[in-house]
């Protein structure tokens, strides 16, 4: 299962997909019979794409309910869990509605179809800056449409008062490659222990350097101290998001840790969307084409195509002037049937840079 942090940053969450590992065993084509209601009179099915094992244990019975304690954490955290989603089933599934039991709680949206064998994260918050104390609240996923069940998520948290986050978490949003971005948040300390401090950095495994200073302390005769923590972003970040936890430690041996998630995503000089073209079943004869976006941080041109073959072909932008976002046309013409899947490199005049685009496509007999 993939790591859940405790902490993140409001609106800078990213969702990654992938093909999940193939079981010997075949996916059951369908859910269970019966399932094309929401109301089961067991556990839903749906429960089981987020158990951690399920691709590779797909007859085990789904529980209740999937729960997540986030544990004590300091007041105003925004916890967050990204639960790994698996479509054993030999259909495409897709989330076709979320409800949830507090407005405590959030999720970044899943639009994704998901096909069979295939994952995708979904992630869920709970901020507990809007409770005190113990509170556990249920979010319900629904998965369809053809066949429907809603999945049962329970989160919880005792949020602490004595320690308190502000913000909740560092969310850097879109950084282009290359460059350096530091964010900061305040850790306080407001309980009886006059010697509680922050001590030590554990080493992030992200591209960041953290560091953190004392503002200020509460006098002899009460407790109470205050600490601000920068994070900054090393410039040799690697293109993709970012969803990483930072721990400092403390001197509090009941606590030992003060956790910070950091997400954030690092821009490509140059993007591409989609940044696959795939055309299936052209007859011999016909032509299809697809449109891809390409964009980058600053105005660019587009000098060239290598790569072009096999009835594939690239238009390019008629305009001459440098833009930041522009379209460029993959064309199919095939003369004999079978499968191509040439890889376009489309040349640029920013430092001479180059972005590969991969094509797979398949010509039938008329």
């Amino acid at each position: 299962m993939r790591r859940s942090f405790w902490l993140a940053a409001a609106g800078g969450f990213g969702i990654s997909f992938g093909a999940a590992a193939h079981p010997a065993e075949s996916p059951p084509a369908v859910p269970p019979a019966g399932s094309a209601q929401p109301a089961q009179s067991g556990p839903p099915w749906a429960n089981k794409f987020f158990l951690p094992d399920i691709a590779t244990n797909r007859e085990q019975v789904p529980p209740a309910v999937i729960t997540h304690n986030f544990g004590e954490v300091p007041h105003g955290t925004l916890c967050v869990q990204k639960f790994t989603i698996t479509n054993i089933y030999d259909v495409p599934v897709q989330i076709t509605d979320v409800r949830k039991s507090c407005t405590c709680l959030d999720y970044v949206p899943m639009t994704k179809t998901l096909q069979p064998n295939e994952t995708a994260e979904f992630t869920v918050t709970m901020n507990a800056g809007k409770f005190v104390g113990h509170n556990a609240q249920t979010f319900y996923v629904t998965f369809g449409p053809k066949y429907v069940s809603t999945a049962a998520i329970r989160v919880q948290a005792t949020s602490r008062t004595d320690v308190t986050l502000t913000p909740g978490s560092i969310a850097f949003g879109t950084v282009p490659q290359g460059s350096k971005a530091s964010q900061a948040v305040t850790v306080k300390y407001s309980g009886r222990t006059r010697d509680w401090k922050l001590t030590e950095v554990v080493p992030p495994q992200g591209p960041f350097e953290v560091k953190f200073a004392e503002v200020s302390r509460g006098g002899p005769l009460r407790g109470g101290a205050e600490y601000a923590v920068e994070v900054s972003l090393k410039p040799t970040a690697a293109p993709g998001p970012l969803s990483e936890q930072i721990s400092i430690k403390t001197s509090d041996s009941s606590h030992p840790t003060v956790q910070i998630a950091v997400t954030g995503t690092i821009a490509a000089p140059i993007e591409l969307s989609p940044n696959k073209v795939r055309f299936d079943g052209v007859p011999v004869g016909q032509s299809v084409t697809q449109r891809v976006l390409v964009r980058a941080a600053k105005p660019f041109k587009i000098l060239g195509v290598d790569g072009a073959a096999d009835g594939v072909s690239v238009d390019l932008p008629a305009a001459s002037a440098p833009l930041q976002v522009q379209f460029v046309t993959v064309k199919f013409d095939p003369k004999q049937p079978g499968a191509v899947s040439p890889v376009l490199k489309l040349r640029t005049d920013l430092d001479g840079s180059t972005v590969s685009l991969p094509v797979e496509a398949e010509a039938i007999a008329k």
